[in-house]
């Protein structure tokens, strides 16, 4: 079995949590579940692996509408589907626990502090069970959590891409970082210095003339000082300045 490292830790599958959600094996390859309770199971236990739940607590997790009989049932089908998909060892059950051992998935969401890792969207983007709605609290808890971290990841990745002049990139990541939060200022500077970069100064001034209004009409305010000075040279017909870079 192939395996990657991270953070010195051999793992042999990859969970991708920030976007649509998908488990990979380290060579590429999609691992694909039957059902999305059996998924969320996993999503769950993966991101506190190495951590012990209690079984009452996952059986309400997803599978509250039903008696405790049958939806201890349903745990334990998942916990056998997890054991097949992954391994047996990487299941670690006890007595009244279960848990998922350590070092058998790397998680995107868990390397947001490391400013490389790839966002495609809002935590566990499209990923819904209307029939589950304690995990559907506990995702949109966590989503929140895991936001403002994302926000800074976007904001970092942004920067080292303004270091090599790549500004194709640079709007890539303002593009995702205005999807998690319509009204930051980083978002739309990205977006309006790209295409400023590529000569595409009138898309850049709708782009701003579309969030002067929504900064109005949401939040009553106005745009700093920098993103008019930036509007301002668009309209003169002039390049923004590169802007400087922390570090």
């Amino acid at each position: 079995m192939h395996k990657t490292r991270a953070n010195g830790v051999t793992h042999h599958f990859v969970l991708h949590c920030l976007g649509g959600p998908a488990l990979f094996t380290v060579a590429g390859e999609q691992v694909r579940f039957r059902t999305r309770k059996h998924f969320a199971l996993l999503i769950r236990l993966a991101l506190d692996a190495g951590k012990q739940f209690t079984r009452d607590y996952l059986a309400d997790l997803l599978w509250s509408d039903a008696a405790r009989k049958f939806a201890n049932h349903s745990l334990a089908q998942g916990l056998s589907v997890i054991k097949a998909k992954i391994a047996r060892d990487a299941v670690v059950i006890q007595r009244a626990t279960v848990g998922l051992a350590a070092g058998w998935i790397d998680v995107d969401a868990l390397h947001l502090s490391d400013g490389v890792t790839r966002i495609d969207g809002p935590f566990l983007d499209g990923f819904e069970i209307p029939t589950a709605r304690p995990f559907e609290e506990w995702k949109d808890e966590h989503r929140a959590r895991l936001t403002p971290q994302m926000r800074d990841c976007l904001v970092r990745l942004m920067d080292g891409a303004r270091r090599i002049g790549d500004f194709a990139t640079v709007e890539r990541h303002a593009t995702k970082l205005q999807e998690l939060d319509s009204l930051s200022e980083e978002g739309i500077r990205g977006v309006m210095e790209a295409r400023a970069w590529a000569s595409d100064r009138s898309s850049a001034l709708k782009a701003f003339a579309r969030y002067e209004a929504r900064l109005a009409e949401e939040l009553d305010a106005k745009p700093g000082a920098d993103l008019v000075r930036m509007a301002d040279l668009l309209r003169d017909g002039r390049r923004t300045p590169r802007p400087a870079v922390a570090g």
